[in-house]
């Protein structure tokens, strides 16, 4: 057989992992609350990743407490950001390898339609296994090309875009804001030197259409919080 038509990996039967001491208020410092049963869910998918991380490649964390914080709260931090997002709204989530941030997004907010576009095909299917699995309604899975997918079919119909460690702002602002909608967030998780990447891509900013409305300083890193401008929907109704 070969290596394209081997099935997908089956998803490791699990016991979901439980929140370490200290969780809630760990959240409560972020601005997000979540009941017990969502915290179970979000507790299944982490147990689920770190399982399937045995059998490939998703991430390179593999301690449970360091799955919560450097996962879990890390894709959380968006959560905020995300309060004057409407329910029925559109998110689409770029490069999403293991699923984050957007499963975690989805778990929190199932109000929301989740897209994860993830072109790596075994890292595919493990998205739409363990979306099954969770019973995650409000998810789709794509296992295409984020910039073909931004050239076509999706190009300007998402209220949210977030992307995570996928690839310097310069080269990430091209792949992920044709995906927002004018006036839509583009929100990218970043690190200490988001600053730095901000000063490099200012022209490609320009290029897309898009403004750099703040930076959010969070206990895990930096997001970038860019707008899509209004001018794109000028140049879409000239085409």
């Amino acid at each position: 057989m070969t290596k394209a038509a081997r099935p997908p990996l089956p998803l490791p039967s699990t016991t979901p992992l439980a929140p370490p001491d200290g969780f809630d208020t760990r959240l409560a410092e972020i601005g997000v609350r979540l009941d017990a049963p969502v915290l179970a869910t979000l507790g299944d998918y982490l147990a689920r990743l770190l399982a399937m991380n045995e059998q490939m490649n998703l991430t390179a964390i593999k301690d449970p407490s360091d799955a919560w914080e450097k996962h879990a709260l890390d894709a959380l931090t968006l959560v905020p950001l995300l309060g004057d997002v409407s329910a029925g709204s559109r998110l689409v989530d770029v490069g999403s390898g293991g699923g984050l941030p957007g499963i975690p997004i989805a778990i929190a907010r199932p109000d929301l339609g989740v897209t994860l576009v993830e072109a790596t095909q075994k890292k595919a299917a493990f998205l739409s296994a363990v979306v099954d699995a969770l019973g995650l309604a409000n998810v789709t899975v794509r296992a295409e090309r984020a910039e073909q997918l931004g050239a076509g079919e999706l190009r300007g119909v998402f209220d949210v875009v977030t992307a995570r460690a996928v690839a310097r702002l310069n080269l990430l602002v091209p792949l992920t804001a044709p995906l927002a909608k004018p006036g839509g967030l583009v929100l990218l998780v970043k690190g200490q030197r988001a600053e730095e990447e901000l000063a490099e891509a200012k022209r490609v900013l320009a290029e897309q259409g898009t403004t750099h409305e703040k930076t959010v300083a969070t206990p895990t890193g930096r997001i970038v919080v860019l707008r899509r401008g209004a001018g794109e929907a000028r140049r879409k109704a000239k085409r």
